[in-house]
């Protein structure tokens, strides 16, 4: 979850009788109508609403690590598991603790200096270590990597013919032709090169002893600066010291080798032809003392036992439980200190993948042949994967036996029965099971994407299975103390169990599993990025996925926002169309903006000029990247 444009989209299994695939039909089919009946469809909306309003309560204290309220939680999806007759997961156990990397603190001994003719010391403001960074002492000399990218698929390659063993490796964050629409490594838009851990994993395995980031001039814009630590989320550590500097520290270590920084970007840019360079004269040595601080945390999984021939593959449902406890730097209101009740983000998922289990138990009874059905329920997405991360490397089954996975996250607010199913591009069999399940549920699908994205699917893509992410949108209450269980739609979130439960029968009863397809660019590690400015104040409308003509489509405005302003008054019409005056004090405005932490950030920028009309149900705006900070 970092703070990059490309988090904003939740992006990113399968047989029935599917004309693609030669997969023969389960000898008795499932009860396909058990969960679309009117009165199924009262039952579940009711078991739901109860369901939700019980986890989302204020007694659960927003299900956030380290409070007692998810501990209260885990111990309600213990119950209910129990209760709906699932066999425990874990041995005799509903349970499966592990520990949580929730914060980084530095610790007396940090200390970098510089070895010329004499020595010095650089002052503690004008360094840092990164979250992610090992503790160690280093000392070598300084290697300049340029921007530290090697790839050979787009003919680029600062670190071929560098010997990096036991030096430093000096790099620049980001990625050469950033502003660049036309540039090889994706546009304008960071790409997985620019990625802080895939650059390290580059230098580290070529020998380097530590590795040293810096931000150039260009998106530095001259003003010095560096991050301040933070933590990286459950995440390894890089197996070596990382660091950063300031801009002006850099300057200093490549003048004897008669680099400057500004005009090394300038010639790259213009020519994109790489200028490493593995002697820069300087010389450095450092200790970088860090202590993480941990939560212990739970995940929880009940089995429905298959039977014949398929009985030992699973299909694994799924769904995080924790939230954000009384907000924290991943709240839209970070500065506030209220419980955050996370009503559709994700009770919604946890109620709903207990609820699919109970309904797959009874529809599949009378199958003979059918996969067992594994309902996960994970602890720590909210600080990055880190339940189901831990679920997948400490499976209580074999991973190779899990035919499919389908992801629960934000499924309680379903507006005009569209549904979002990203992942669909994860095996070929998905189109053929989406489609027959959405005309079972009465929904309208849209469906697409890889396996990848910022929900629980991730873990398993990565390790081969393939996924689909459930999703109803995105709204204004995201990530605040707003989302509270009066805000779900229980008829609807019956639509969207049915449809999983259609999802489900075809998975465990049909004769073949579904082939895995693994996405052709590879994990998008999330190119590095300064973050995007000031708040916007929009709710994208992720049922209509991509737009042709070049904008981000809208479901809404936040009311009082810069984007609802900057259209007029908050009750005023929208309307696309701008003066260019408008649009740029539009930008003014939203530059002027406190920024606000968030784990969406969108950009800032004016309206553009768009045939659609502006409306509160859908609006359409071209968003312009604005640097919020050099970090």
């Amino acid at each position: 979850m970092t703070p990059h444009l490309r988090a904003f989209v939740l992006c990113s299994c399968l047989l029935a009788s599917c004309a693609s695939a030669a997969a023969a039909a389960p000898a008795t089919a499932p009860n396909a109508e058990a969960t679309s009946s009117p009165s199924e469809q009262a039952r579940l909306a009711g078991e739901f609403r109860s369901g939700v309003y019980a986890l989302a309560d204020d007694s659960m204290e927003g299900r956030g690590l380290g409070t007692q309220g998810i501990h209260r939680a885990a111990d309600w999806i213990e119950r209910r598991l129990r209760a709906l007759g699932m066999k425990p997961a874990f041995g005799k156990s509903y349970r499966q603790p592990f520990d949580i990397k929730t914060g980084v603190t530095q610790v007396s001994g940090n200390r970098l200096d510089v070895v010329r003719n004499y020595d010095w010391q650089v002052p503690d403001t004008s360094w840092v270590p990164l979250g992610f960074s090992s503790s160690g002492t280093f000392s070598g000399e300084v290697a300049f990597l340029g921007y530290g990218i090697d790839a050979p698929a787009l003919d680029y390659r600062e670190l071929q013919g560098i010997k990096l063993k036991g030096k430093i490796a000096l790099m620049l964050r980001y990625e050469p032709q950033e502003r660049d629409s036309a540039s090889r490594f994706d546009g304008k838009k960071p790409s997985r090169w620019s990625a802080l851990r895939y650059k390290v994993l580059q230098a580290r395995e070529r020998g380097a002893a530590a590795i040293v980031f810096v931000t150039g001039p260009i998106q530095d814009e001259g003003k010095d600066r560096i991050p301040a630590l933070r933590n990286d989320g459950p995440e390894s550590p890089a197996g070596i010291p990382v660091i950063q500097v300031k801009a002006s520290v850099a300057q200093d270590w490549l003048r004897p080798a008669g680099i400057d920084l500004r005009r090394f970007q300038e010639d790259v840019d213009r020519d994109l032809k790489p200028r490493s360079v593995a002697s820069t004269g300087t010389r450095i040595t450092g200790t970088v003392a860090l202590r993480a601080s941990f939560e212990k945390a739970e995940n929880l999984a009940g089995v429905i036992p298959g039977q014949g021939a398929l009985k030992n593959e699973y299909v694994v449902v799924g769904a995080h439980y924790d939230h954000l406890g009384y907000g924290g730097e991943h709240s839209m209101r970070p500065n506030e200190h209220a419980i955050h009740n996370g009503a559709d983000d994700n009770a919604s998922g946890t109620v709903g993948a207990m609820l699919i289990g109970e309904a797959l138990g009874r529809s599949l009874a009378g199958v003979p042949d059918r996969r067992s059905i594994l309902i996960a329920l994970f602890s720590g997405e909210e600080v990055g994967l880190a339940g189901s991360a831990w679920f997948v490397q400490h499976p209580p089954v074999p991973i190779p036996r899990v035919a499919a996975m389908i992801n629960l996250d934000m499924v309680g607010r379903l507006r005009q029965d569209q549904l979002i199913a990203l992942g669909s591009d994860t095996a070929p069999e998905w189109k053929d099971l989406i489609d027959r399940a959405a005309r079972d549920a009465s929904l309208h699908v849209t469906s697409r994407g890889d396996g990848y994205g910022p929900s629980d699917q991730t873990s398993f893509y990565a390790a081969g299975v393939p996924v689909l992410h459930l999703f109803t949108g995105a709204h204004e209450q995201y990530h605040s103390p707003e989302d509270k269980p009066a805000t779900v739609n229980p008829e609807g979130a019956a639509k969207v169990i049915s449809f999983a439960v259609s999802l489900g029968e075809g998975l465990a009863s049909a004769s073949s599993r579904p082939q895995y397809v693994r996405a052709s660019s590879g994990p998008a590690m999330g190119g590095d990025s300064r973050g995007y400015g000031s708040y916007l104040g929009t709710i994208p409308d992720y049922s209509a996925m991509e737009s042709s003509e070049g904008g981000v489509l809208l479901a809404d405005v936040r009311p009082g926002g810069p984007a609802d302003l900057a259209s007029g008054t908050a009750s005023a019409p929208r309307c696309a169309r701008r003066s260019d005056s408008a649009e740029r004090e539009a930008v003014r405005r939203a530059r002027a903006l406190p920024t606000r932490a968030r784990r969406r950030r969108w950009a800032t920028g004016p309206m553009r000029s768009s045939t659609r009309s502006w409306s509160r149900e859908r609006g359409f705006l071209s968003i312009i990247p604005s640097p919020r900070s050099a970090t």
